[in-house]
């Protein structure tokens, strides 16, 4: 399926995947727990030279959002260094609250059997569905971009 620039969903779904904001401010407010699980930080294993940052944001130790940020090395080093000191906080603390840092793009798809970032989802036991919405996003800082992927797990809807 292709890339669209809006949600073919309705109701709380097309709520949630059409949310401006910080998705983790979001949780804390609607459901007032969330946690950040960092499942993987470090390089991109199909491209070394890349960095990739991957979590699982829960809520009441239920998974709610797989996120996977990447960027180049060099933009690791330099305007997006930021990123190194996150430890088990959310990107939104980044996002969300650096005046320089702009939202490029933001497009939504249908992940489903054989996509491999659904196939990696199913081994790390994050789905029970056979589709699920997913988003990225391109954010800027100072001419260097992060995408940002966000996967919008069956608990969240639950």
């Amino acid at each position: 399926m292709v890339w669209l620039k809006s949600p073919t969903v309705e109701g709380n779904e097309f709520s949630w995947l059409t949310e401006e904001g910080s998705l983790t401010e979001r949780l804390q407010k609607e459901f007032n727990d969330v946690k950040v699980d960092v499942i993987y930080e470090g390089n991109a294993p199909e491209e070394k030279s890349n960095y990739t940052r991957e979590v699982i944001i829960k809520s009441h130790n239920k998974p709610m959002i797989f996120a996977r940020t990447s960027l180049k090395d060099n933009d690791l080093n330099g305007v997006w260094s930021c990123l190194k000191t996150l430890g088990q906080h959310s990107l939104a603390n980044i996002l969300f609250k650096d005046d320089l840092i702009l939202r490029r793009s933001l497009l939504y798809k249908l992940c489903e059997p054989p996509d491999d970032l659904y196939s990696y989802l199913k081994s790390l036991d994050l789905l029970d569905h056979e589709t699920i919405w997913l988003r990225k996003s391109e954010w800027e800082k100072n001419g260097k971009v992060l995408l940002l992927i966000e996967v919008f797990l069956p608990n969240l809807f639950n």
